[in-house]
C-alpha cells in the first residue's frame, strides 16, 4: 500500500488476468479480495447474486460466475493516490481481470 503511486488510469488486458485474489462465497454475495496489480494496495470485489439490467433483474438463479471467464474489476482501495480527481472516492484507476480459482467456486 503506497500513496508514493499516482492516480492514473489503466487498463490490464483480459490476457493477464490476476490469480493471487481469495474468493469467497458469503450468502447471496461473491467477494474477490486480493492485491491491485497496479498499485498493491488491498482491493475487494463484490457481485450480487441478482444482477440488474435496464429492464429489471436477469433471469432468476442464473449465476453470473458460473462461465469460469475471468471476471472485470477495477482498484477500489482506500489508499489515496496523488492527483485522484476530487469525484473519484477510492481506487488508483487501474481496471483489470481477476481469474476464478481453477476448480470454481464452493457455494
Amino acid at each position: 500500500m503506497s500513496a508514493t503511486v499516482p492516480y492514473r488510469v489503466t487498463d490490464l488486458p483480459l490476457t493477464t488476468p490476476v490469480t493471487t485474489f481469495l474468493w469467497e462465497v458469503r450468502g447471496g454475495r461473491v467477494e474477490a479480495t486480493g492485491e491491485c496489480p497496479a498499485c498493491r494496495c488491498v482491493t475487494v470485489r463484490v457481485w450480487e447474486d441478482v444482477q440488474y439490467v435496464t429492464k429489471g433483474p436477469s433471469t432468476p438463479g442464473k449465476y453470473v460466475l458460473d462461465d469460469g471467464a475471468p471476471k472485470y474489476a477495477r482498484c477500489l482501495c482506500e489508499t489515496w493516490h496523488v492527483d485522484r480527481p476530487a469525484e473519484v472516492e477510492q481506487g488508483c484507476g487501474a481496471s483489470f481481470w481477476i481469474a476464478l480459482p481453477p476448480r470454481g467456486l464452493s457455494r
